[in-house]
């Protein structure tokens, strides 16, 4: 007999045992939750997090360019964040609209950009943010 309430129970803590593993060196893209949002986010110098949602088009054009771009750019961390399954961050950081893209240097949201971009924009936006004169 399943048990909805004791599966639940069982997802959570899984989850917040994967919270406590830093992500490895290298690791392309991140996904966060609610049990390792502070933990990842504090843990680089250089971070983007994609907000996004499975229902939404625009978040499914712009998954494959965010994760492609995660190759080019190996000294910056990529996250994903779903927001329907981590509303508390979402609420948190007020975010209402989606894809979102949050650009963080050393702690501090340093621009935020909501709607989906080309390959080319968002390339541009990621060596404005974290690529200085001397890591290009």
């Amino acid at each position: 007999m399943d048990d909805p309430e004791l599966e639940q129970l069982r997802k959570k803590r899984l989850e917040e045992l994967a919270a406590t593993v830093p992500p490895p060196e290298g690791w392309p893209v991140v996904h966060l939750t609610e049990y390792n949002f502070n933990q990842v986010t504090l843990q680089r110098p250089k971070i983007v997090i994609d907000f996004w949602a499975e229902w939404c088009g625009p978040c499914r054009y712009f998954g494959p360019i965010f994760e492609e771009m995660s190759t080019e750019f190996p000294e910056v961390q990529f996250c994903k964040c779903d927001t329907d399954r981590n509303h508390g961050i979402a609420t948190q950081l007020h975010i209402t609209n989606i894809p979102l893209v949050m650009y963080i240097r050393d702690g501090t949201a340093v621009r935020m950009r909501a709607g989906a971009m080309s390959a080319e924009k968002f390339r541009e936006e990621l060596i404005q943010v974290f690529r200085t004169d001397d890591t290009v």
